[in-house]
């Protein structure tokens, strides 16, 4: 008969193993299947984050070229109109300089023209006064001589 028992297992093997199943079932029912599926949905949201991170990367990588194109153009803007004013300082500056030149040399015309006049009419002076002086010693000496 011990023969017979070992060749043959024992009915409470066959009882513990099915119990044994459906302990595993019950347990995959209650608790792997909700742990799974809550494992899924954070990866697939962990997924979905990580391609809208990447994303909004690659929109942040556009704008920031965008910006640099924006900021190399206002930089270039900036030089022309900085070039574009000294050159209109540069030219208001020799204009001025000009006008300046040409009033002090209208300046200085004017007053060598004053005394040109100035001398010339002291010369008239200078020579009546000659003529006088001359008339007088004549004067004198035809008053003398008589």
């Amino acid at each position: 008969m011990e023969i017979q028992q070992a060749l043959y297992p024992n009915v409470t093997l066959f009882v513990q193993a099915f119990l044994f199943l459906i302990f595993l079932f019950i347990i995959g029912q209650i608790l792997v299947k909700p742990y799974s599926a809550v494992i899924e949905e954070r990866e697939s949201i962990t997924a979905k984050n990580y391609e809208e991170a990447k994303k909004l990367q690659e929109e942040a990588s556009k704008f920031l070229e965008l910006a640099k194109e924006e900021l190399e153009k206002a930089s270039l803007t900036s030089k022309e109109i900085l070039n574009s004013a000294k050159r209109e300082v540069e030219k208001i500056k020799a204009e001025r300089i000009a006008q300046v030149e040409k009033e002090a040399q209208e300046e200085t015309e004017r007053a060598v023209e004053e005394i040109r006049k100035k001398l010339e009419e002291e010369k008239q002076k200078l020579q009546e006064r000659v003529k006088d002086i001359a008339e007088e010693i004549v004067r004198k000496i035809e008053e003398e001589a008589a």
